[in-house]
């Protein structure tokens, strides 16, 4: 379905254009779009470093079915070890038994789940919207850097994103065609979600209830018998959630959160994150202009009662519902994530898109807002392919500068887990000590039961750490050590403690990273001015990385 008005003062409405005879007429309009995409999402398979959460799920998936299960469902207290269901670390266990656990190989699981969204966006815009508006739908989901950032990230998201559209696909034939099998296929993508990420719930509630806006009882009451189903399947694991639950409310380090993370979420739609300083203005005025040319689109097309502006209208309202719901949770418990409304970025942009390829606007508000539209992709595509702050930094030259330098008895210290476990992935072979978060802060994400999966536990303190070694590597994050000035510290407290027992040699700069070298006894000028303070750790906002 489409609308049929043909070509209007310059973009085509949402039927199809007859491509002209000739060599490049026998070329299917998806293959293009899929090619792009892939190239889009090659560059930071190795040129990024793999950071602390990428480096995490490698290590983890790595351990196996039984080690993933014992790091998760732990229950100390009644609070579980992690708050992530097991589906995406299981497949990447299975994936890497196949491919390897080598940065490029993790992170192209990912890319094949990015794949496969631009590839289903696509089918799903041609079949309802027409071929134009599908090759914009097209075109957008393969450059959008939000889609594309976690489309190269060895995490959940791009896996999520996918069962989600996908699930949104067959819930939409399963509406319009009836059948047992898409009824229960929506019922098994509905629980592959859930399993892959507890957050999907905030996308899928707002898909179940279009039946009810539409008053089309029938279809609600298969709505709900699927979701029965659904849940049903989850039950293995909805039993361990209260426990998870208590995780998020122990220990978690998203903080509570406005109607500044609604507009930033909506920024991040178009532009990724993190969208550079200079470029934030720009990609802000895109938003809105994109969001009231896409308004006042739909207001037009509705009234006229147009097939494709009451699916575009759906498209925005599943946009903007599951952030609504997020903000409204987040009153209860904190559990803003941006990266979890990557399904609602798709919507988003297929929104956009038909508001584009439709014949309601003018032709020169279609083109300004196409125009502000690439260039934010190509603002925030270069945010995103140049980034290399905090959480990143180039951990596999670390190591190298580490096991060329480390001379024997020295012990490498890390002032917590955000360095140690992204080193240890790239320096299995050097043994590494990290010191702890400080128990139940907002940074305290690493159970212990995780820890002894992954065979890296805390130290109790930095003295106990170092012992009688002739000499420490310690590393840390610029960023932490900002962190600490700011609450009035002269100083790190671990370099204020190494500097009272040793000397220091050298600092070397890594990116975010300073690695700072002491052995020998302290000078006695160090000795007087350095503090006895005992160890502090303070990582409340180094948690969350990009978004």
């Amino acid at each position: 379905m489409g609308f049929d008005r043909g070509t209007m003062n310059g973009l085509p409405a949402t039927a199809d254009r007859q491509v002209p005879p000739g060599r490049l007429a026998g070329i299917p309009a998806w293959l293009p779009i899929l090619l792009v995409a892939l190239l889009a999402r090659l560059p930071a398979l190795t040129s990024k470093p793999l950071w602390y959460d990428e480096a995490f799920a490698v290590l983890l998936a790595a351990k196996g079915p039984a080690a993933l299960l014992e790091s998760t469902l732990t229950v100390q207290d009644g609070v579980a070890a992690d708050v992530h269901p097991p589906g995406y670390y299981m497949l990447l266990w299975g994936w890497g038994r196949l491919l390897g656990t080598s940065p490029w190989s993790a992170r192209l699981l990912s890319v094949l789940f990015g794949l496969g969204t631009v590839a289903i966006g696509y089918r799903l815009a041609r079949d309802s919207l027409g071929g134009w508006t599908a090759r914009l739908v097209g075109w957008m989901l393969a450059l959008a850097p939000f889609q594309v950032h976690y489309a190269q990230e060895v995490r959940m998201y791009g896996l999520l994103a996918l069962e989600l559209v996908a699930s949104a696909v067959i819930y939409r034939s399963a509406l319009r065609q009836g059948g047992l099998v898409r009824w229960l296929g929506f019922a098994g993508l509905a629980a592959a979600a859930q399993y892959t990420h507890s957050l999907a719930a905030l996308f899928l509630l707002p898909l179940s209830l279009i039946p009810i806006w539409c008053r089309r009882w029938m279809d609600a009451l298969r709505t709900a018998a699927s979701g029965a189903l659904a849940l049903l399947l989850y039950t293995p694991w909805l039993l361990h959630l209260p426990s998870q639950i208590a995780r998020v409310r122990q220990a978690y380090w998203i903080a509570p959160s406005g109607p500044t993370e609604f507009i930033r979420t909506l920024v991040i739609y178009v532009g990724g994150s993190p969208v550079p300083g200079y470029a934030l203005p720009a990609v802000l005025f895109t938003v809105l202009l994109l969001m009231l040319l896409g308004g006042w689109a739909l207001l037009r097309g509705l009234r006229r009662g147009e097939a494709a502006a009451r699916i575009a209208a759906w498209a925005a309202y599943l946009a903007v519902a599951p952030l609504v719901l997020m903000l409204t949770v987040s009153l209860w418990q904190p559990v803003y994530l941006d990266r979890a409304m990557l399904p609602g970025g798709v919507a988003f942009l297929f929104w956009i898109a038909w508001a584009l390829g439709s014949g309601y606007l003018p032709a020169r508000m279609r083109w300004t807002g196409l125009v502000l539209l690439v260039a934010s992709f190509g603002l925030g595509l270069a945010g995103y392919y140049t980034y290399r702050g905090f959480p990143y930094a180039p951990f596999d030259d670390l190591v190298a500068k580490l096991r060329s330098s480390v001379a024997p008895g020295e012990i490498v210290l890390h002032s917590n887990k955000l360095s140690a476990i992204p080193a240890a992935y790239y320096g299995p072979d050097i043994e590494q000590r990290y010191l702890p978060d400080l128990p139940g802060s907002a940074s305290d994400t690493l159970a212990e039961a995780s820890q002894r999966v992954l065979g890296l536990e805390a130290e109790t303190d930095i003295a106990s750490a170092v012992g009688d070694a002739p000499g420490v590597w310690f590393i840390v994050f610029r960023r932490e050590r900002q962190e600490y000035a700011d609450l009035g510290y002269s100083q790190h407290p671990g370099l204020d403690w190494l500097q009272a027992h040793f000397s220091w040699e050298e600092t070397v700069m890594f990116g975010e990273l300073e690695l700072h070298h002491f052995a020998g006894p302290p000078s006695r000028a160090a000795a007087r001015q350095s503090s006895a303070a005992t160890w502090v750790p303070v990582h409340a906002s180094l948690c969350p990385g990009p978004a």
